[in-house]
C-alpha cells in the first residue's frame, strides 16, 4: 500500500513511518519541511504545506492510496500570535489534502488534538460536542470539518500530549522533565490542568491501523490514566526512578479551564487495541532509550 505521511519528519510522524516501513512492510512517502531527516527506507520530500501547487504536484508523483495528515502549527502559544498562519496551515492546509484526496480517490486519516473541546469538564469522548476556545483548537477542528467535507473516505484521530525520546537536537515534556531532574532541579506542575498522556509507540500503532483498515469517523487515541500534569511528572520521577521530591504541585488555576483528556474505551474496543496507561508507557519508554527514530538508519 502506497501511504503519504505529511508531516513525516516530525515527532510522531518519525516513529508512524518507522513503523509502517519496517514492522509493517507498507510502501511509505514522508513529507518535511525545514529538517532533512536520516536517511531511512522511506521516500521524503520537501514541502511547505501552504503551497497547493507543490501539494498538487506531490499527490501526482506519488498518487497515494491513503493519506496521513500529521503537519500542523501546533503551537498553542504561536497560534494565538498568528491566528491567520495557524488557520492557513491547520485548516486551509487541511481543505487543499482532503480536496487533493477527493481527486486522487485517496483515503484520508487527520491526526487532530483534545483542543477541539473546551476543557470545561476533561475526558471527552468522541461524541462529545467541540467548543474550541484556543485559535490551535478552532483551526483543528475546521480541519476536521473539512476533511469530512471533502475526503472521500476519511478518518479523524484525535489524541492528548504524547510523549517518547525525540530525535537528536529536538526536545519534549518527558524528556526534557528527565534531564531536568537528572541535574538535580525542581519542576512545579499545575494540579489543574487535566490530560491522558500517550507514549508515541502506542499512538502510532493506532493511526497505523486506521491507515491499513477503514474506520471512518471520529477517534480518540491518547493514554488510559487521566491525570494532572503535576500526577504526570510525579509518575514520570518514579518511572525513571529519579527523586519524586523534586516535583512540586501548583494549586495556582489557570486563567481558563484546562482539564483537557480523551476517554478512549470506545476507540480503543473499536479498533481491537490494548489500551496502555502511564505505567506501560514509562516503562516501554525507559526501555528504548538509544533505539528512537533517527539515532539510526531504519532497517
Amino acid at each position: 500500500m502506497r501511504i503519504l505521511v505529511v508531516g513525516g519528519s516530525g515527532f510522531i510522524g518519525r516513529y508512524l513511518a518507522r513503523h509502517l516501513a519496517s514492522m509493517l512492510g507498507e510502501e511509505v512517502f514522508c513529507t518535511y519541511l525545514s529538517r532533512p531527516p536520516g536517511d531511512d527506507v522511506n521516500h521524503w520530500y520537501r514541502l511547505e504545506l501552504t503551497d497547493s501547487v507543490a501539494l498538487e504536484k506531490l499527490f501526482g508523483l506519488i498518487q497515494p492510496e491513503v493519506v496521513v495528515h500529521l503537519a500542523a502549527l501546533a503551537d498553542v502559544g504561536t497560534a494565538e500570535r498568528e491566528p491567520e498562519r495557524a488557520a492557513a496551515v491547520n485548516a486551509t492546509g487541511t481543505a487543499n489534502i482532503a480536496g487533493l484526496c477527493y481527486a486522487h480517490d485517496s483515503r484520508l486519516v487527520f491526526v487532530s488534538t483534545e483542543y477541539v473541546f473546551d476543557g470545561r469538564r476533561g475526558f471527552y469522548r468522541e461524541t462529545d460536542t467541540p467548543n474550541p476556545v484556543t485559535q490551535y483548537g478552532r483551526t483543528k477542528r475546521e480541519g476536521e470539518l473539512e476533511a469530512a467535507r471533502l475526503a472521500p473516505e476519511w478518518s479523524v484521530a484525535r489524541t492528548s500530549i504524547v510523549y517518547g525520546w525525540p530525535a537528536p537536537g529536538r526536545r519534549n515534556f518527558v524528556s526534557s522533565l528527565v534531564e531536568r531532574l537528572q541535574r538535580g532541579e525542581t519542576y512545579t506542575g499545575s494540579s489543574h490542568v487535566m490530560r491522558s498522556p500517550v507514549y508515541v509507540e502506542h499512538l502510532v500503532e493506532g493511526i497505523g491501523r486506521l491507515a491499513l483498515e477503514y474506520r471512518p469517523g471520529m477517534h480518540h487515541i491518547a493514554g488510559k490514566d487521566w491525570v494532572s500534569m503535576y500526577d504526570f511528572a510525579a509518575r514520570v520521577a518514579e518511572g525513571f526512578g529519579l527523586e519524586r521530591g523534586l516535583v512540586v504541585p501548583s494549586g495556582e488555576e489557570p486563567s481558563q479551564p484546562d482539564r483537557l483528556g480523551l476517554d478512549c474505551a470506545d476507540t480503543m474496543d473499536r479498533l481491537g487495541l490494548e489500551h496502555f496507561g502511564l505505567a506501560e508507557g514509562l516503562a516501554a519508554m525507559r526501555a528504548s532509550q538509544g533505539s528512537r527514530p533517527g539515532d539510526a538508519p531504519s532497517a
